[in-house]
């Protein structure tokens, strides 16, 4: 009984501290692809008991999702009347049914205010979500035939079908249009550097490009994701007995969302360790960088976010000028991964035809150099 009483007070104080829309936007807290099949003497009987019970395994997704250490059992045993105040909402991405049976797939919106006071209270932190999203370039090869902005393209049209901008890490799928084609084949996808797909990042506001790619099978097909041109998943799946395509590919889409926050969790786990003193061994590489400026307040700013970053040891300023600032960046993580680290400062490194260059790429930062003519 005791523990029933802390938990309720938990959610009373959660739904006193954040009960406005403010956080709301925040899309980390939210929960997609909630399957419910559910049977009862009619079917809205059937919809009201599959939403609550899909409300309560969103709730659970959510705490293993963004929480971090502390006594999380406690918030994972809520009931839906404890989780209903920390509800924003619902929406129904699919859904169907029967005179007793009711099928759909939802996502669920919970208030951040309130969850992070949850969290506060039991001692646990927030996994925070990528700042910005992914790109996501959708691949799909059947034989000789590849396609990736055809309409026609069916793996396309699953990713299209799903929320991506929700969870750990928000993705956001490339429309297709003539821009995006002149701008990139899929010959091209295959080993596309963020240097490449630049054009891209900065249309859609993406950090980095993800290329997944999906290869049929006369018994299913295979999934493989890569970024900057390195394989980071790859995996076979089958289709089960009396299983359609769409439901086939909505569940590698699932599995690929799930793939990319263990990925995400894992690196935050890594960048931790480092920012705590954990990666105490010797500096692996050390780059000439340049930094394009703007103004001096341009340098200050890059200098800053630079000591935020896990991975990076130091930046040792060589020369500054009204131009730019050439620096020693020290790094303890591998380039690629520190690169991945920089990007969450709105900081891109880009190997370029004259060396590395650093550039603040948030508000108010120093647009590109014109190009040089020869």
């Amino acid at each position: 009984m005791r523990a029933r009483r802390f938990l309720s007070g938990l959610a009373v104080t959660a739904l006193l501290l954040g009960s406005g829309l403010s956080g709301a936007a925040d899309e980390s807290f939210s929960v997609a692809g909630i399957a419910i099949d559910k049977t009862a003497a009619t079917a809205a009987q059937a919809r009201d008991s599959g939403i609550t019970e899909g409300q309560i395994r969103a709730w659970r997704k959510l705490i293993e999702r963004v929480a971090v250490g502390g006594d999380t059992s406690r918030l994972l045993g809520f009931t839906d009347k404890e989780i209903a105040p920390l509800l924003e909402g619902f929406e129904v991405e699919k859904e169907t049914s029967s005179a007793v049976r009711y099928l759909g797939t939802l996502t669920y919106r919970f208030r951040p205010t309130s969850v992070r006071a949850l969290l506060r209270q039991v001692g646990a932190e927030e996994l925070r979500a990528a700042p910005k999203p992914l790109l996501l370039l959708p691949l799909f090869r059947e034989g000789d035939k590849v396609q990736l902005w055809e309409v026609g393209n069916p793996w396309r049209q699953a990713l299209a079908a799903r929320p991506l901008k929700t969870g750990l890490v928000p993705l956001v799928l490339a429309k297709g249009d003539e821009a995006d084609v002149a701008a990139l084949n899929p010959a091209s996808a295959y080993d596309a550097t963020p240097l490449k797909l630049d054009p891209l990042l900065r249309k859609y506001d993406a950090y980095e490009g993800l290329v997944a790619e999906f290869v049929t099978a006369a018994d299913g097909g295979s999934l493989t994701l890569r970024r900057s041109g390195q394989a980071i998943f790859n995996e076979r799946f089958a289709l089960t007995v009396g299983e359609t395509r769409e439901a086939f590919y909505d569940r590698i889409v699932t599995r690929m969302i799930a793939d990319l926050e263990a990925l995400w969790r894992k690196d935050r786990a890594a960048q931790k360790t480092m920012a705590t003193g954990g990666d105490a061994g010797a500096v692996l590489e050390t780059l000439v960088v340049k930094v394009p400026l703007r103004a001096l307040s341009d340098w200050i700013e890059v200098k800053k976010r630079l000591e935020a970053v896990p991975g990076v040891r130091g930046a040792a300023l060589k020369t500054l000028s009204k131009t730019d600032a050439m620096i020693d960046l020290s790094l303890t993580a591998a380039t690629d991964q520190a690169t991945r680290n920089l990007a969450q400062r709105e900081l891109k490194l880009s190997q370029e035809a004259d060396g590395y260059v650093l550039r603040f790429t948030g508000s108010g930062a120093t647009a590109p150099a014109p190009a040089k003519t020869p």
